[in-house]
């Protein structure tokens, strides 16, 4: 059975928080800083292990905390088009 896919940005999430150096629990608190006063170190955690959907005022803020473009979180066209039919999948849940 194939991975259900919740979002497309949680490597990428990732990949930014490690080379800042931050913990899960600092992202958070930088995200809850920023206004997104929902989210903990779980709810980080489930984004970047994509089991988590990631609404689009969730990825600007998380562009913003990480001072990057919001279309630096997501991945290549040719790697979204591979994981297409498993984030399909799992947004019908």
């Amino acid at each position: 059975m194939a991975k259900r896919f919740r979002n497309c940005i949680g490597p990428q999430v990732r990949k930014l928080r490690m080379a800042k150096g931050w913990t899960q629990e600092q992202l958070s608190a930088r995200l809850q800083l920023a206004g997104l006063h929902s989210i903990d170190r779980v709810g980080v955690a489930k984004i970047e292990s994509q089991i988590r959907s990631a609404y689009d005022y969730e990825v600007a803020l998380i562009a913003s905390v990480f001072a990057v473009d919001s279309g630096k979180l997501f991945p290549g066209i040719e790697e979204l088009q591979v994981r297409l039919d498993n984030l399909i999948e799992g947004s019908l849940d």
